[in-house]
């Protein structure tokens, strides 16, 4: 729904609407300013986003070292936060850089995602007590919210994607067979022995057959053909 509702291109720009979203609830919660990051775990690729540059930089180094709310969130599935950094004996490394960054609460709500996807919104105040009961129960209630919009979003560039996919590898596979027919015609032989000729072709130069194919198309008097396939 982020994406039909905003126009977002890449899933980046998404996941930054995600963050800006989060951030404005968060803060119309707590009556303060709050930064929001987001991460997203989907296959062997991590995409980051926030509000402000410092959230995505520590939300980035929180996954390096390997500790912090956001680790914890996600290695749980349950709201991790921290009121009184200055106090928190918990995760020694990464309150160095929270202190140096001037914030002294932290949240963390992991999102609910399917096929193996993992994702969590982490907040960042730059005052105490930021994150009471109240608040933590307001971003489990967005945080459900943003589950669905993000499964839907995930859900829509995969099939888009594979639509896409599915285009190239159909217009790729017509180049090829006209210039078999071409092949055919100017030869009198088969379509196997035509597709031969291309495949050989393709080797013998290490280029795809496709490539190989567009350039027998395009030596036709009237240039190659166009493929088209309805969206």
């Amino acid at each position: 729904m982020l994406d039909l509702a905003t126009g977002a291109q890449s899933l980046t720009e998404s996941l930054d609407t995600l963050a800006r979203m989060a951030g404005a609830t968060l803060s119309q919660a707590t009556g303060g300013a709050v930064e929001c990051a987001v991460v997203l775990h989907h296959g062997k690729h991590t995409t980051l986003a926030g509000t402000v540059d410092h959230a995505r930089e520590l939300a980035s180094l929180e996954l390096e070292l390997g500790e912090g709310p956001l680790t914890d969130a996600l290695g749980t599935g349950l709201p991790v936060a921290a009121n009184h950094m200055s106090a928190d004996f918990r995760w020694p490394q990464y309150r160095r850089y929270l202190r140096s960054a001037g914030y002294k609460s932290m949240m963390a709500v992991r999102l609910q995602l399917d096929d193996g996807a993992q994702s969590a919104l982490v907040f960042f105040a730059a005052r105490t007590a930021a994150f009471p009961h109240a608040v933590v129960a307001a971003a489990l209630g967005f945080a459900d919210l943003a589950s669905r919009s993000l499964r839907l979003v995930t859900e829509l560039r995969e099939a888009r994607s594979s639509a896409a996919d599915l285009r190239s590898a159909l217009e790729s596979r017509t180049s090829i067979d006209i210039a078999c027919g071409v092949i055919m015609a100017q030869n009198r032989c088969s379509y196997r022995e035509a597709f031969s000729i291309i495949s050989n072709a393709s080797s013998h130069r290490n280029i795809k057959l496709r490539k190989v194919a567009e350039d027998i198309l395009d030596k036709l008097p009237d240039g190659a053909p166009r493929t088209h396939f309805d969206q």
